[in-house]
């Protein structure tokens, strides 16, 4: 995997998509993704799923955005601070530096 690189695609549509963190991984189905949200400054993306909420912090996130639109992202990873610097800030490929998975809660109280 090239340097910095923060996502995967496929060529045609998958059935889950995976974050991938140096705490964590998890895979989620997409059947479960009731929708998701970009900041206008394009570093804030909040995917909401019936059993998680996942926000990921980066820059330029825009074409992750549609990436997952398409149905054909296959993995969403957390890359270190120190790859965002290697690649400078003329950079204009997406960059994720951060992905927060917290489950929902299922109390009904």
């Amino acid at each position: 995997m090239p340097l910095a690189e923060c996502y995967v695609t496929s060529d045609h549509s998958v059935g889950f998509l995976r974050f991938e963190t140096p705490r964590e991984r998890l895979s989620l189905p997409y059947a479960t993704l009731l929708g998701f949200t970009l900041s206008n400054d394009e570093t804030i993306l909040e995917l909401d799923y019936a059993s998680h909420k996942i926000t990921v912090k980066g820059k330029r996130l825009y074409e992750v955005f549609c990436v997952l639109s398409s149905g054909i992202g296959q993995a969403l990873i957390a890359r270190p601070e120190t790859d965002a610097l290697i690649l400078g800030p003329s950079a204009k490929a997406p960059f994720i530096q951060e992905i927060r998975i917290k489950p929902v809660s299922t109390d009904e109280s």
